[in-house]
This record gives structure tokens, sequence and C-alpha cells, in this order.
């Protein structure tokens, strides 16, 4: 979770130097909140949409996550989706509630009553409109014989020019002065002025009004009506509107080690807006070499909402709970902060230390972390560089499945089954440690990668490309501690849970499965094809991509199980297969090419506006 939190932080500081406004609250997202493109594009306008299947989809199913983005935070340390407290609700009870009949009946009033002091019964200037305006002239005009006359000043030259330049000064002052006083008694300055006033003011509150009706209409129109109106109030417009099509609004970043460490002491100390549960997690994370990762900063914008409404002369607000204090966040007001800007980040790599052993990841009986982001159970090699590094699992469905679920569960023991695991497992390797394992001795940490085990086979590193590295066959009766989690995964509050490690158990016999995918026209082998496969008579779940000959293998347990594969410009293939003894199975599957573009995005934080203060108005 400690690197986890350097990567917010840097992101908070790169938003905070560029295009922060003095009311803006960045707040880190601790839970895995990740979208696709087809929930996000379902959000966007039926104007923006060219596909009619997408604009009928995205009438039925753009709800739920519409509540989510639009969630109003209600801790200081951190944002969550809550759809219990979402803007929509509160934006309307707020539209309900402000007295805007009042406001309306006694606008009527005034508009229906029209000036006797500015217009007669013909509808022309009164005596003393007309009179106020000859007045107003004159006295505009001698104004504008002084403002002249002084203009003069810089081109005399002689003490008897200035001296007849200064009399001239006093008598076009005296002119003035007595036009203003004609102006003042003649024009009946104050009391037209008075009038025009209190139409003027009138004028306001008309632009209020008609504000205040829009916004309220729009949802009595949306409830009264059919779905496709009501899922008006759902349209988000994004800036950059486009970055679901391409790279427009995206950067790459690469995070070392040392920045890391610095980063995660700024938050610590700093303190602002991250849960104190969160930064108390502070494992040892010293396999991680590096993070790298695409990241952007996504703006909000909605049709309905405009806080302008709230901050008007005219607004009333009699109820008990005030709306905000402009300051503190918490649900003890109706709308203290809103969600405005999304922070994003895809193509997620966790740069690793050389050494780290293959099956310490593709353990079938436990999960890999990086903060609340479950990781690929493969670890992969840079073909340039030769670094291994991890990717984030990004299939939405895998993250929800009930198997992800039960495996959290299943290796969240108790803290009396983590110290007898921690220290059976220090007795062993202190005894005997292996030679994989000697740069990690006295490194037995909570969340560490601590699978460094004798007998545990390392790597081999592949030639070519981001290549996948294959699984060694497990040994008989490891020891399964993970180095897995680097951060609990955080429900809706982010809570202290404990960090998964398995209790050892036996693995099952199970086989080692080839997996080779191709296309289905011209049978080229397809690199770096997603596969999700998951038990149907079992809780077993396995992440992994294809390498560059389209091949990959893993030793999956006897069972019945579904596959799902997906990589962009294909469609996607489901298909099942089963395993019924040890032996070794090869699988081919063939695409077929589609225009699908399937890409991922980590919501890590959240940039809320805090409301101003808005006193309760009598």
């Amino acid at each position: 979770m400690k690197y986890f939190v350097a990567v917010y932080q840097k992101l908070k500081n790169i938003y905070m130097s560029q295009s922060s406004m003095e009311n803006d609250l960045p707040m880190i997202c601790p839970s895995l909140r990740i979208y696709d493109n087809e929930e996000l594009e379902l959000l966007k306008p039926q104007s923006l949409l060219n596909d009619e299947q997408k604009k009928a989809l995205s009438i039925i199913k753009k709800q739920n996550v519409a509540y989510e983005l639009n969630s109003v935070p209600i801790s200081p340390n951190f944002w969550d989706l809550n759809p219990n407290n979402s803007l929509f609700d509160i934006y309307r009870d707020i539209l309900d509630k402000n007295n805007l009949k009042n406001l309306e009946e006694n606008l009527d009033k005034v508009l229906n009553n029209k000036s006797t002091i500015l217009f007669d019964a013909k509808n022309s200037d009164t005596k003393e409109f007309k009179a106020y305006k000859k007045y107003r002239t004159l006295f505009e005009d001698a104004i504008n014989k002084v403002t002249d006359h002084l203009l003069l000043f810089d081109g005399i030259d002689s003490e008897e020019e200035k001296s007849n330049w200064n009399d001239r000064l006093i008598n076009l002052n005296n002119l003035k002065e007595l036009a203003f006083s004609e102006w003042k008694v003649k024009g009946s300055k104050d009391s037209i002025e008075k009038e025009l006033t209190r139409i003027n003011k009138s004028s306001d509150a008309d632009l209020y009004l008609t504000m205040a009706q829009n916004a309220k209409h729009t949802f009595e129109a949306a409830e009264k009506t059919d779905v496709i109106s009501n899922s008006s109030i759902h349209d988000i417009h994004f800036i950059p509107y486009d970055f679901m099509e391409n790279e427009s609004g995206w950067n790459s970043m690469r995070i070392e080690k040392h920045e890391l460490e610095d980063l995660h002491s700024e938050a610590k100390n700093s303190n602002e807006n991250i849960p104190t549960e969160i930064l108390s997690i502070d494992y040892d994370e010293s396999m991680i070499q590096a993070v790298e990762m695409d990241y952007s900063f996504v703006h909000l914008k909605r049709n309905w909402f405009n806080k302008n409404f709230m901050l008007s002369d005219y607004f009333e607000w009699n109820e008990p709970k005030k709306i905000s204090d402009g300051q503190t966040i918490s649900n003890d007001f109706k709308l203290p902060a809103f969600p405005k800007t999304m922070i994003l980040i895809k193509n997620l790599k966790v740069i690793l230390d050389p050494s780290i052993i293959s099956t310490s990841v593709s353990n079938n009986e436990q999960l890999v972390y990086f903060g609340p982001m479950v990781m690929k159970q493969q670890v992969f090699v840079n073909k340039n560089n030769n670094q291994r590094f991890l990717k984030a699992i990004t299939n939405v469905r895998t993250i929800k499945s009930d198997q992800l679920n039960y495996l959290a569960k299943k290796t969240a023991i108790t803290s009396p089954q983590k110290t007898n695991v921690m220290n059976s497992f220090n007795a062993r390797t202190a005894v005997q440690p292996g030679p994989a394992e000697s740069s990690f001795a006295g490194k037995i940490n909570t969340g560490n990668i601590l699978n460094n085990i004798k007998n545990l086979r390392p790597l081999t590193p592949v030639p070519h490309g981001a290549s996948p590295v294959q699984p060694a066959p497990q040994p008989a009766n490891p020891i399964n501690i993970p180095w897995g989690s680097w951060g609990p995964k955080f429900p809706t509050i982010p809570t202290p849970t404990p960090t998964p490690i398995p209790i050892p158990i036996p693995l099952p016999s199970g086989s080692m499965v080839q997996f080779r995918i191709s296309d289905k026209i011209n049978n080229d082998p397809i690199y770096k094809c997603a596969i999700s496969i998951k038990g149907t008579n079992n809780n077993r779940i396995f992440e992994i991509e294809s390498n560059e000959t389209g091949m990959i293998s893993q030793l999956i347990p006897i069972g019945d199980y579904s596959i799902e594969l997906r990589i962009d410009d294909y469609a996607i293939s489901n298909q099942n297969f089963s395993v019924t003894n040890a032996m070794p199975l090869n699988l081919e599957y063939k695409l077929q090419r589609e225009e699908v573009k399937f890409k991922s995005y980590f919501l890590i934080g959240m940039i809320c506006e805090r409301m101003p203060q808005i006193p309760i108005k009598q």
C-alpha cells in the first residue's frame, strides 16, 4: 500500500502544480475502482454516440456508473463511491426546499405593478423621469468639460497661462456642482434612482428564478416522463472528451524506487486527505524497483448542475442541516463538496527485483496486490532491458467475480495464525536458505514477497518481447506465504484488514495446460491476448497473457473452467474446458477480427470542489 500512496501523492502534486483552483480538494480513492471503455462511454450525451446500439444501452445501463461518479464525499480523508449520498439526490432536494414558490409569487407581484414614477398611463416617460434624464445629461456634459480642460495642462508653458488655466478649472468645477444640484432637485434624482434600483433588483431576481426553475424542471421532467428523459440526468461531459478513443490527455510516467520512498514520506508527513489507516500500512516493498503507468486528469461536467444557484443573495435555506460551511467535509452538511475531476491511470507496470521467483506470483492459492489493485498471476520480461514486471488485472468481470472475493476472504487469516505461519517460515529459512532467497534474508515482513523458499526455481529469462514467464511446477508442500498484499483491498470505507496470508495446504494435482491463440483468418499468433480463467465447479481463478508466439502455459488444477479471451481489434471469445487428470493438455483458440477496444482505467483519486460557505438565510 505504501507505494500506491506514493503514486497518488505524485499525481496529486502534478495536478496541484498545474491546474488547481482555490477550492480544489484532492482525495485518494483507497478501494478498487476500475471502469472500462464501455461503462464510461455510455455516460456520454446521446448526441456524442454514433452507434445506435450504444445509445440504447446507455439509456438502460448508465445509471449505476453515473451514481458512482456523482458520489459526494463525507470524509476529509478519502473519496469513495457512495450511491446513497449522490449529487443527484442532494441537488434535487435543495431545489425542492429552497422557497422558490415564495420568490416566484413576490416577483410576479413586482412585475405586474408597473412603475407610476417612471411611466404614465400611456406608457410614456413621466414629467419627473424626463427631467431626470435632462439634468443627468447636463451633469455628464459638465463632467466632460472638466475632463477635457484637465488634458490641456501638459501643453502650458508660461506662468500666466497656468494661472488662466487654473481660473478656468475653478469655474468649470462650479458649473459641475451646479449641474449636480439641479439634477438632484429639479431632476428628482433620489426618487427616480430608488425606483430604478427596485426594478433592477427585480431583474436580478428574475434571472435567479429562471436559473433555479430550469434546474428544477429538469428533474421534474425526468421523474414524470419515461426512461429516455431520465437518462439525460446521468449524462457526463468528459474533458478531454476523447480520452477513451486515443492518447489525448494521457501522459506516461515512471517513478523510481528512491522517489517512491520520498513521496510516501511526503504523504505521511503532510497527512492531508489520506486516512491514517492507509498511512500506517508501511510494508517493506524492497522487491519493487519502479512503477510505470499512464495517467490523465479527466474533468466531469454536468449540464443540470449549477453551484451559483446556491451562492445567489436570493437563495433561501431554512432547513436545520446546513449546506456547507466552506471548510468541513462531513455528513453533518448537505453538500460540503462535489466530485469534478477523476485521477485515472492505465497500463500499470510494477517493475520487480531481478531475483523474484515465478512461483511466488503464479501460486493460485493467493492474490497479489499493488495497493487495492489485483495483479496478474504472471511475471513478464521486457525484451529491451530484461526487467521483470507485473501487470494489473483489467478485466472488470474478473475483479467483480465470486472467485476473486473468495480468494480474498480465504487468505484473510487471523493474527495468531499469521504468527504461527511466520514462525514456521522463519525457522525453515533460517536453517537452510537457498541461493535465490539470500538477497531477501531478514526481510520477513507482512506484505513482502515471502515465497523465497528453497527448492523453488527462479524465473527463466525470455529473450523476445515483453514475454510472459512460464510458471514453474509447484512443489509438493510449499509454504504459501504471499508477498501479495501491498495493501488490503478496501471496501467502501477504508478500514485496516488482515493481510492476505494463506494457510499452508497441499496443492491439488493438476495439468500443465498450454494455450495457443491465433487469428481465425490468417492463423497468425496473437500476442498479449488477455486470458481469464474461472473455475465453474471450484473457486480457481487465473489471469494471464499470451507471449509472442501466441502461447502460454499454466498449471491448472483438476476441474471445469470457463475461459474468456480478449484483445483489442478482436471479438471476445468465451468457451469452456475441463482438466480431468495430470496429463499435459493443449488447447487452441482462434479469434475473429472485430473493431472492439478493451481499455480499463483505475480511479486512484478524485479532485472534489469544496463548496463555499452557504449560511442559512431566514
